[in-house]
């Protein structure tokens, strides 16, 4: 039998026990509950305190199958801390890591022995690879890093690594999206899942409808257009800008940029076409500040299983798959004022429906190996009840709900909402406040002397915000 590129053969009688065996040594090794030490830095991080929640995710823990995991969550709290550097250092070695998993040959010893535990337990013995979202993301991240750093260059070249990424992963998983259908047909997988758990699966869909692709990522555009701008790339920007749209039109900052450059650039159909979209705006006064905020609050959501029987002859086995639970945020945006300027923040990277959306397409592919390892652990106490009764029965489906674990790992130290705004300040107006909504108190930034761009990073905890600035 071939499941997608898996032989699922009939045991013999010998192999039951030899499988058991092999499930219960090889499987608990792998039962620790990521989410469980992912707490712990996340209450950390809401307190405001992130070099406790660094140590949560020592350095000398960034090895073996959670080495990506770990790094990732690493640099986040690097950057939250101001440390923009080490989180690039951190990112780095996240990105060379991923690039040799998906270098590796199709066919190899340790990738072969590993999806076959991922069959006969669960997948949380393979290694962690990254989502396609954490893949993106990562160097969307890294170059607000170099942006952080002062390094234009530095920040284009992982903007190019983000773009280049999205294309490589999309035709990726639509190949393997293909191969899945193929096998479970186009709603098997799906029908399963809402007749399980009908409120999940349409908590699912609701959350991931913001979002119109993973693999195209707004965010990493308006941060590239911001690149090319702050590089004297107005078009390039332009191009850039019209990309951040497509992939998330609701974001108020990335609308009242095309406005803004397109009258720049003298395109009058397209600034026509987005003044009646979106409204007019006042003209930039001469000498003015360019000042981009980006504010981020909350925390991306974190998985919990669902597991549901599955009846067979003798008994019934178990399937675990992960689902999300989206945690709620404190507020819900930020106000920036500059003089009788106001802004208020909007979304241009919401983590909840990017990691929905992620999680629906990846679904029928995660159900398919889930059809395999049900049959061949099927088979195992099929085999435990012919040879030892009812007695047998019953220890093999408690060794394979056991072993059957949905992976729980997710990148978890990402907030809930990125979120952007931009003010054009007078040049007699020398300060900017930052005020969280509802009832936050304001913090205020000064815009340095000399500064005709101000980049300004903030992340919202309950002990208030987290401040880094970068003029140019």
């Amino acid at each position: 039998m071939n499941w997608y590129g898996y032989h699922v053969k009939t045991l013999s009688r010998a192999t039951y026990n030899f499988l058991f065996l092999l499930i219960l040594c090889s499987g608990c090794s792998s039962f620790q509950n990521y989410t469980i030490q992912a707490e712990t830095a996340r209450a950390s991080i809401m307190s405001g305190d992130y070099q406790a929640a660094l140590t949560v995710f020592p350095e000398k823990s960034a090895e073996g199958g959670n080495e990506i995991l770990v790094r990732l969550e690493r640099g986040t709290i690097l950057q939250s801390q101001g440390l923009f550097e080490q989180s690039s250092l951190e990112f780095g070695k996240t990105a060379e890591r991923i690039r040799e998993y998906d270098d590796k040959a199709v066919i190899s010893v340790t990738r072969t022995a590993a999806q076959a535990g991922s069959l006969l337990i669960n997948e949380q013995v393979m290694p962690y690879e990254g989502k396609d979202f954490e893949k993106i993301m990562l160097h969307t991240l890294n170059a607000v890093n170099y942006l952080m750093r002062g390094d234009l260059e530095g920040a284009r070249v992982e903007v190019r690594k983000a773009y280049e990424m999205q294309e490589f992963l999309s035709a990726r998983h639509e190949k393997a999206l293909e191969e899945a259908r193929k096998e479970v047909g186009l709603s098997g997988w799906e029908r399963s899942f809402e007749e399980a758990d009908m409120q999940g699966y349409e908590r699912l869909k609701e959350k991931a409808s913001a979002v119109v692709s993973v693999y195209h990522n707004a965010f990493a555009s308006y941060v590239s257009a911001l690149v090319y701008e702050l590089n004297g790339e107005p078009d390039e920007a332009y191009i850039d800008l019209k990309k951040a749209y497509q992939a998330y039109p609701y974001c108020r900052s990335i609308q009242r940029d095309l406005v803004r450059l397109s009258a720049k650039m003298g395109f009058r159909e397209d600034m026509d076409r987005w003044e009646a979209m979106f409204g007019k705006l006042e003209s930039v006064p001469q000498g003015s500040v360019d000042v981009y905020v980006l504010f981020s609050h909350g925390l991306a959501p974190l998985k919990e299983p669902l597991t549901l029987p599955i009846p067979i002859h003798k008994g019934f086995v178990f399937a675990s798959l992960p689902v999300y639970r989206f945690t709620p945020s404190m507020v819900s945006g930020a106000l920036v004022s500059a003089g009788n300027t106001q802004e208020e923040t909007s979304t241009v990277c919401d983590i909840d429906a990017i990691a929905a959306r992620n999680l629906l397409d990846e679904f029928p592919i995660l159900f398919l190996k889930q059809i395999a390892r049900s049959y061949l652990k099927a088979q195992a106490v099929g085999g435990m009840a012919r040879e030892h009764g009812d007695a047998g029965a019953l220890w093999g489906i408690f060794l394979a709900a056991l072993t059957e674990r949905a992976d729980l790992r997710t990148w978890s130290t990402l907030p809930k909402q990125i979120q952007a705004a931009r003010l054009f300040v007078p040049p007699a107006v020398t300060e900017i406040s930052i005020q969280a909504f509802p009832a936050a108190q304001p913090v205020t930034v000064t815009i340095p002397e000399d500064a005709r761009h101000v980049i300004v990073l903030c992340r919202y905890t309950e002990a208030g915000l987290c401040i880094h600035t970068k003029s140019y």
